[in-house]
């Protein structure tokens, strides 16, 4: 673990007049609006081999005390960090034991009390910050995906039909996902039906789900701007996080490169087959992340390389050059405040009123974890 108060510039303010390009959608009168942020490394655990070593980080949460909640998915564990970044409660491993997972836990969130649930495929366990168990949900033939927590402390989660029905069906109807409140079932929120990923997709649009303080949650799907924000308790509708960008799609060639870069890398024939035929999304993904952060509780959210607004880069044939660096802040109210980029190769999962957190992945795809402060324009 290493401590550090380096700063970095993450970009300038762009002057409002003019800073729209010829082609900006209607109700973006500005523009997108880029933020001269600094971010002041406050620690990082993972680089040395002397530390803890993840394999697989695919969650995040910041519990009320400050600490830090990790999940590592493929080693089955789940971290607690204080503020300084020390490790100071671990729990997890492969097992149906307390405190142990059968299969890999994959999301995380924390209450306002400070409990934590944590997601494992078809089961919600809650623990208590030092990973004593406290309750389970078990899901049956749900999938749930995101959680979240309401102010009554109840888990709220994204669920789905069962992800092997909907592969193995053959009407390819569209099926809706809802976000549930898992104590008694209740639906709080669906979408409108989305179409299942089928044998061979490029990209489905999802449901995106986040909770954002308060007995909050922010959700949308995937391929839209267009963000509800609900009262957990009952899905009581809040606010509206939304931004009018251009939305950008795969191009013929970059089907056609798709195609060809998969039959290269497939001997069977049958399967260059489905490769042939192989559908796209309409669009790439737009939104692909939330969470709150700083200032105060201000929502981030993580773009997707299909958002075609001014700062958007450009959208290589090559998917090995994405990049998704860009995050569009909103205020208490979800006005958009402007637009903020963060270090390289760092995906941002959760923040506080000050610092925000994410993993940081190294040139031999190892993950890392890292604390920044955020210091933004007065």
């Amino acid at each position: 673990m290493v401590r550090t108060r380096n700063m970095a510039t993450a970009g300038v303010w762009l002057a409002l007049a003019g800073a729209a390009c010829a082609d900006e959608p209607p109700g973006e009168l500005d523009g997108p609006r880029r933020l001269a942020v600094e971010f002041a490394e406050e620690f990082h655990v993972g680089d040395e081999r002397s530390e803890r070593q993840f394999t697989r980080v695919t969650s995040m949460a910041v519990a009320p005390n400050g600490q830090l909640v990790v999940t590592d998915r493929d080693a089955f564990a789940v971290m607690v960090f204080d503020e300084g970044g020390s490790e100071v409660a671990t729990w997890g491993g492969e097992g149906h034991g307390p405190g142990e997972f059968a299969t890999e836990p994959n999301d995380v969130a924390v209450s306002h009390e400070s409990r934590v649930a944590v997601r494992s495929f078809r089961r919600v366990d809650v623990f208590t910050l030092d990973g004593e168990l406290i309750g389970s949900h078990l899901l049956d033939t749900l999938t749930a995906t995101t959680l979240a927590f309401s102010r009554e402390g109840d888990v709220v989660a994204r669920v789905e039909a069962p992800s092997l029905a909907l592969l193995l069906s053959s009407s390819g109807e569209a099926t809706a996902a809802h976000v549930m409140r898992l104590r008694d079932r209740q639906v709080l929120w669906s979408s409108r039906p989305l179409q299942p990923a089928g044998l061979l997709r490029f990209w489905s649009p999802h449901v995106q789900l986040a909770g954002i303080g308060d007995g909050r949650i922010a959700v949308g799907v995937s391929d839209r701007y267009d963000m509800d924000v609900l009262d957990a308790s009952d899905g009581t509708t809040l606010g509206r996080i939304s931004r009018a960008v251009s939305a950008r799609g795969p191009s013929d060639e970059f089907q056609d490169n798709m195609r060809e870069q998969m039959s290269g890398m497939e001997s069977d024939p049958a399967m260059r087959e489905l490769i042939d035929q192989m559908t796209f999304a309409e669009t790439f993904p737009i939104l692909s992340g939330v969470f709150a952060g700083p200032p105060g509780r201000t929502v981030w959210v993580r773009r997707g390389v299909g958002v075609g607004d001014a700062l958007a880069p450009p959208a290589s044939d090559d998917i090995n050059d994405w990049t998704f660096r860009l995050y569009d802040l909103f205020d208490g109210d979800y006005a958009y405040i402007g637009t903020v980029e963060v270090p390289e190769d760092l995906t941002l999962m959760a923040g506080d009123s000050e610092r925000v957190a994410g993993v940081h992945t190294g040139p031999l795809g190892v993950h890392s974890v890292r604390v920044l402060r955020v210091e933004l324009p007065k």
